[in-house]
């Protein structure tokens, strides 16, 4: 399949590499199939961004949490385990979504801070491609003396 990415041109998209949220997302119900994209010259990108394929102006910058040093222990309920059709734990992967938050000085943008959303993390099944995204989290966080 062919797809315009706006920050890549005109891609070949495998459909078996198409993620599906059945639900869509929280206020983009509307965009259920997203693909993970990263820059073509990096061996181990650190930042993807998923890009709606319903939507091509909806596209979000995730992480792998390990790469900031954040590990996830989430306990999923039945309906969320039959929504990803997940049959083993270790087909499960979670990412996070990144943003940067404007400052007061909207003039200056590039002084704006990079933020996780950690509460909201994407689970997707690797095997099936379905994800979700597991909303209001209550997170502990701890600290670790090196």
């Amino acid at each position: 399949m062919l797809f315009n990415s706006s920050l890549l041109g005109q891609v070949e998209v495998d459909e078996n590499t198409i993620i599906t949220f059945e639900a869509g997302l929280p206020a983009f119900e509307n965009c259920t199939r997203f693909k993970l994209f990263h820059e073509a010259d990096s061996d181990n990108p650190s930042v993807f961004w998923m890009q709606s394929l319903d939507n091509p102006d909806v596209l979000f910058s995730v992480t792998d949490p390990q790469k900031l040093g954040i590990r996830y222990e989430i306990e999923l309920s039945q309906d969320e385990v039959a929504a990803l059709a997940l049959s083993r734990p270790e087909d499960a992967a979670i990412l996070l979504t990144i943003y940067r938050e404007l400052p007061d000085d909207e003039a200056n943008p590039a002084l704006s801070q990079l933020r996780a959303n950690v509460r909201n993390p994407l689970i997707i099944n690797l095997a099936t491609q379905k994800a979700l995204q597991k909303t209001g989290l209550a997170c502990d966080i701890v600290f670790h003396n090196r």
